[in-house]
């Protein structure tokens, strides 16, 4: 039974990081081309009704997906009632948006903005009508479903963004992209998957009933994502938020982003996992894995930013440079405290818990964006968003080692060969010689540089701790054929 749960539970994690990894890939791709054909003004008005559509979506998030994760049965008139209340929740977010366009657009003192947002408002609809049978596929922990999807979903975002973008030369390229590629995922859920839902409000008391509880989350979450560029959007032009937006989006997708496919793998096993006698085990492993990933991809972004953005986005983008490197480490953080707080405390049915962490994080965003406006300046958000989530961290780190009863010291002490080889890394990325070759070759020196100096060094470390069989290091070496010099000889 265990190597079944194994088994499964490792093809469910490689085929969410196939799906989520080649959906960012392909929005790396779409972003860096975009980023040559349209202007950062035209990224600042998208990311100005995007901001209030995120904001309704928090405001109606029912946590569908998980709620039938939790579900123990196999119900279709559960999973009815879930599509159904999907497309009340659309509805919800679309007709609002409709009401409130013409003054959203005068808030922001951007007349386009109400056009935008009633195509945001259908691209919603069309959005809550998806076949709910992908969520069936990931309850089975089939992933598989979920990656046809999205990659053909994205596919038809960049070819038809990039079109209409060269073609129009516009933000509305932005928008076209988002509607085709609504409509054409909505048919192909249908295509991938042969589960027909049919409206129904069988048990709509007891969604109703855990709504309550993720809907505090999903606002929480929100804010802590959106409150500084919602400011930004309101103190700023269009061309600054644009410039902050990209840099937001492109330290997140690289942090943030890149372990989002190994907690959706991981979430439909828990309810397994957390049974088993070596649970804690597991989750120390895990906490340190998403250390291991985290520090050197936000430190090394972070000290290559400026070869990264002058090789990828272009001249006209290289304002940006400071502001990604503070939010690379600030992602870096961020994701950590998302890995450890959010999704894995709602699985393990501590929702308050995750719930007042997420509010005491928006507490210290929310004084720490007030006091950088009073103060100082608008630029310097970025460095000032760092420092406060780094002091947020021992709070969350207090607050779970309780909650789920694994040792403070412990969970430290896995991370320690990891923050020294990203200290090693860090040295080497800074100090690398100043060569006067290509900027873009310089780029992948730099890369190549700190990706080997900081695997090098978990490896001699690993080594130099007597290679522990209980490490992060030594399960994985035990999966690599190969590696047998590596692992600890058995007596």
């Amino acid at each position: 039974m265990n190597d079944v749960v194994r088994t499964n539970t490792l093809f469910s994690i490689i085929w969410s990081i196939l799906s989520k990894w080649s959906s960012k890939l392909i929005g790396m791709v779409s972003t860096i081309v975009l980023a040559r054909l349209l202007t950062p003004a035209d990224f600042g008005i998208i990311a100005m009704a995007t901001i209030v559509v995120a904001l309704l979506e928090s405001m109606t998030q029912a946590g569908l997906n998980l709620y039938i994760l939790r579900y123990k049965e196999h119900d279709e008139r559960v999973f009815n009632t879930a599509w159904t209340v999907g497309i009340i929740q659309a509805f919800c977010v679309a007709i609002p948006l409709l009401i409130a366009a013409p003054w959203i657009a005068d808030f922001y003192a951007q007349p386009v903005l109400t056009e935008v947002i009633y195509c945001l408002a259908l691209v919603r609809i069309i959005q809550g009508l998806n076949n709910f049978g992908v969520f069936i596929a990931q309850k089975q922990m089939n992933f598989k479903v979920d990656f046809v999807l999205t990659l053909y979903t994205r596919l038809i975002y960049l070819a038809s963004t990039i079109f209409f973008a060269w073609y129009l030369q516009s933000f509305w390229a932005l928008v076209f992209g988002q509607l085709i590629s609504s409509v054409a995922g909505c048919l192909i859920s249908y295509w991938v998957h042969p589960y027909r839902p049919k409206l129904s409000l069988y048990n709509w008391r007891d969604l109703l009933k855990y709504s309550k509880s993720t809907v505090p989350l999903s606002i929480g979450r929100y804010i802590n994502n959106q409150a500084d560029v919602a400011v930004v959007g309101r103190v700023a032009s269009a061309e600054f938020l644009g410039l902050y937006h990209i840099a937001v989006n492109l330290a997140g997708l690289f942090t943030k982003e890149l372990l989002m496919p190994v907690i959706r793998g991981l979430i439909p096993n828990l309810s397994v996992l957390r049974e088993s006698a070596n649970f804690k085990a597991i989750l120390l492993t895990t906490f340190a894995a998403a250390v291991y990933v985290f520090l050197p991809v936000g430190v090394g972004l972070s000290l290559v930013a400026p070869e990264f953005v002058a090789v990828l986005l272009g001249d006209k983008w290289l304002s940006v440079t400071p502001m990604l490197a503070w939010f690379s480490l600030y992602a870096m953080i961020g994701g950590m405290m998302m890995f450890f707080s959010e999704q894995f405390l709602v699985m393990m049915e501590r929702e308050s818990l995750s719930n007042g962490l997420m509010w005491f994080r928006n507490l210290v965003l929310l004084s720490t964006i007030a006091i950088t406006l009073i103060y100082f300046d608008v630029k310097d958000l970025p460095q000032a968003l760092f420092w406060s989530v780094l002091a947020v961290l021992p709070v969350i780190l207090i607050s779970i080692s309780r909650a789920l009863e694994l040792s403070l010291f412990k969970i430290l002490h896995s991370w320690w060969p990891a923050l020294l080889s990203a200290a090693l890394m860090a040295l080497s990325i800074y100090y690398f010689p100043a060569l006067s070759w290509p900027l873009f070759i310089m780029l992948i020196l730099k890369v190549v540089c700190g990706a080997l100096v900081y695997a090098l060094s978990l490896i001699l470390l690993y080594i130099v701790r007597g290679r522990p069989t209980d490490s992060l290091e030594g399960a994985v070496f035990d999966k690599i054929p190969g590696a047998g010099m590596l692992r600890k000889s058995q007596p």
